[in-house]
Order: structure tokens, then C-alpha cells, then sequence
């Protein structure tokens, strides 16, 4: 469900999150959140060039954005 239609405005650590992960504010959905977080941390895995700190910012605007989302639902 985008925040967009629910007219929610965006705050600036949820534009954040969203850039770490490469997703737009605008279209944001928890399943898309889900995937692409998913789909980066385990590119970059294989790539073993995920350390810990880029592990840890990737789960932090992960759980952002579903906390978020499914408060402004």
C-alpha cells in the first residue's frame, strides 16, 4: 500500500532507508521492501562484500520501512 495515496507525508529517515535500499518513498510497499532487501544482502553476500556495518544499515532501513508502513496502513 503506498504512503502516497494514504496521503502520509514522508519523513526525511524513511527517504533515507529507502535510498540505502535503492527504493523510491513514493512507491514503497512492504513486500517491495522485503524483496529488494532481500535481493541486495544476498547479491552482495555472494559478492563477499558485505561487511557488517553495510549488513547492519541494510536490516536497520529494512525495519524501518515496515515499521513505517504498517503504522501509516
Amino acid at each position: 500500500m503506498s504512503n502516497v495515496k494514504n496521503r502520509h507525508p514522508i519523513p526525511p529517515e524513511i527517504r533515507k532507508a529507502c535510498l540505502i535500499l535503492g527504493l523510491r518513498a513514493e512507491d514503497v510497499t512492504t513486500e517491495t521492501v522485503m524483496h529488494t532487501w532481500e535481493k541486495k544482502l544476498l547479491l552482495n553476500s555472494e559478492q563477499k562484500n558485505v561487511d557488517d556495518d553495510t549488513a547492519w544499515f541494510m536490516n536497520s532501513a529494512k525495519d524501518a520501512l515496515v515499521i513505517w508502513l504498517e503504522a501509516t496502513s
